[in-house]
Formats: structure tokens, C-alpha cells, sequence
């Protein structure tokens, strides 16, 4: 005894391929087997979903252009934030106040300036404390516990995602307008 696919009743095979118990059933497993091969082909015709870490990559590199050419001169120089040596914005780091590995925090505009890859790299310690005096002296103490509470929620893969997204956005928009 076997039982039938659609109304799962017992009915005995009259052969190997035989799935349902009457007529009624085999035109509706008919039915659904043609609903399904239209959802999978139509799942087929989709584009793929782009990796986290793809969307990530992509904020990442749009943030950093944005940031580094918005403070650059007309020349294409910026000055490192915390040591004020020049050079050119493609030799520059994005530096963050809160580290990257705060999602919340790692493409706000505010915690964002260029810095030379020695001081970003290197010279923390000094970077930190330069840094930090800045923040300060454009956005005020307040602002330094503002981005630490930020920094410190936890944020689940589609918030990030989200955020990545939103980050995209706005910074394609932002290099739009630089000249």
C-alpha cells in the first residue's frame, strides 16, 4: 500500500510510477508540479542576490573616494588629519575615529578624514589623540559619546546590509557632485 501524494489516503500501485489514487488527484499533482517548475524557473531568471561582504566592499571603496576627494584641494592634495603632512588624495587613507569594525558607525560622514598610511597605520597611538582633538574641536565632546553608543550596538547581517546599501547610495550621489 502506498499513500496518494495529494489527499495522502492509502491506495494500492498498479505500477512504478503511479503517485495518486484517482483521477481527481493525479490533474491536481499535475497542477502543483506545473506551479513549482514555474516558481524554480522564474528563482532562475533572477539576479542573484550580491554577497554582504560584496556590499561592503563597494560602500568601502565609494565612502573612502568620497571622503578623500571632498577634502582635497584643487590640486587633488589633502592633509592628513592628525600629522597635517600633504599629499594626494589617492596616496591617502579614510581614517576612522571608531574603528571599522563598528557597523554602525563606519560610513558616517563625522567619523571619517583623511590621514597619511603612517599615522593611520602605524602611529596609533598618536592618531588616536590627534584625532580625537579634532572631533572634538569640530563636533564637541558630546559627539565623541554619541559615536561610542553608536559604536557600540550590535547589528544584525541585513541591518549591515541595509546601512551598506544606504551608504552606496549616497556617497555614488555625493561623487557625483564633487568636481
Amino acid at each position: 500500500m502506498s499513500k496518494c501524494k495529494i489527499c495522502r489516503t492509502e491506495f494500492t500501485k498498479r505500477s512504478m510510477t503511479h503517485k495518486t489514487c484517482s483521477v481527481e488527484c493525479a490533474e491536481e499533482l499535475v497542477k502543483r508540479e506545473k506551479v513549482a517548475k514555474q516558481r524554480k524557473e522564474s528563482r532562475a531568471k533572477r539576479k542573484p542576490k550580491k554577497t554582504l561582504s560584496s556590499v561592503v566592499t563597494k560602500a568601502d571603496t565609494l565612502t573612502s573616494q568620497y571622503i578623500r576627494r571632498k577634502y582635497a584641494d584643487h590640486e587633488g592634495n589633502v592633509s592628513c588629519v592628525t600629522c597635517g603632512k600633504v599629499l594626494h588624495w589617492k596616496d591617502a587613507h579614510c581614517a576612522h575615529y571608531i574603528e571599522r569594525a563598528a557597523k554602525m558607525t563606519r560610513w558616517l560622514e563625522e567619523n571619517l578624514k583623511p590621514a597619511c598610511p603612517s599615522c593611520n597605520v602605524y602611529r596609533k597611538e598618536f592618531h588616536k589623540r590627534e584625532y580625537t582633538l579634532v572631533i572634538i574641536d569640530l563636533y564637541g565632546r558630546e559627539f565623541i559619546d554619541e559615536l561610542k553608543q553608536m559604536a557600540a550596538k550590535v547589528l544584525t547581517p541585513s541591518k549591515v546590509r541595509e546601512l551598506a546599501e544606504e551608504a552606496i547610495a549616497y556617497y555614488e550621489q555625493r561623487l557625483k557632485e564633487l568636481p
